[in-house]
């Protein structure tokens, strides 16, 4: 769980589920925080990227694609970060508040999930990689364009809303808080541009879910992203 999970009460412990992450990774954040505002607790192995250690015979077994997360719950197992929030919601949520029970709703989770998974991470990636692993030290200029035209499609899908899914905080909210506050790092939300989503952004930001389980791993890659850029310029 998040740095401050254990200060929360009444969390339901399942010890038959495994979650493998590194939490500079939004991914692996996005399943933390679906996991606090569930309050659930699983059993939770940190793995170090810099080091291969998603690259072991043991984790090629789990998942032959070589990322994170990996979600094991007995001898089901997840490597899709969006398949493992819907699946923890929809197995061990009864509200139905952070994936709607009906079908409108879950569509329009849906349609978020596809939106972060096809536009809003590989943009991510395209900005985020080549600092991290190709000796780059800013965000060139396309990717810059591409964020901001991403930008421009979530300051539209929050017209007339408070959230993504609706009156509440959903799955969606989760999904894109991870990646839009990572993608924030890179290419800071002009709010004069975009009042909308940067509104949105702090008052995510000011979710349970948010402060426990993605503000650590967010400045953990704030700081990676710096300390690369300082190497590399110097």
């Amino acid at each position: 769980m998040g740095t401050s999970a254990s200060k929360r009460l009444s969390q339901t412990g399942l010890k038959h589920c495994t979650l493998w992450k590194a939490d500079r990774s939004p991914a692996c954040r996005a399943v933390m925080m679906a996991l606090d505002s569930m309050n659930l607790s699983i059993t939770e192995v940190d793995i170090n990227i810099d080091k291969g250690e998603h690259r072991t015979p043991e984790m090629l077994v789990l998942n032959p694609l070589q990322t994170l997360p990996v979600f094991k719950d007995r001898e089901l197992v997840l490597s899709d970060s969006h398949a493992i929030c819907t699946y923890l919601a929809g197995r061990y949520c009864d509200s139905g508040r952070l994936l709607p029970k009906d079908p409108g709703g879950r569509s329009l989770v849906d349609q978020h999930m596809h939106y972060n998974s096809g536009t809003l991470y590989p943009r991510f990636r395209a900005a985020a990689y080549p600092i991290l692993y190709e000796n780059c030290n800013f965000v060139m200029p396309q990717q810059i364009a591409d964020i901001e035209c991403a930008y421009s499609d979530l300051e539209s899908m929050l017209l007339g809303r408070t959230w993504f899914g609706g009156s509440w905080p959903t799955l969606s909210d989760i999904v894109f808080a991870s990646t839009i506050s990572t993608l924030n790092i890179l290419v800071p939300i002009d709010k004069n541009r975009y009042p909308r989503l940067s509104s949105w952004l702090f008052r995510v930001s000011e979710e349970l879910f948010f402060v426990t389980a993605n503000r650590k791993g967010l400045s953990e890659f704030s700081r990676r992203i710096g300390e690369l850029s300082q190497v590399q310029q110097s």
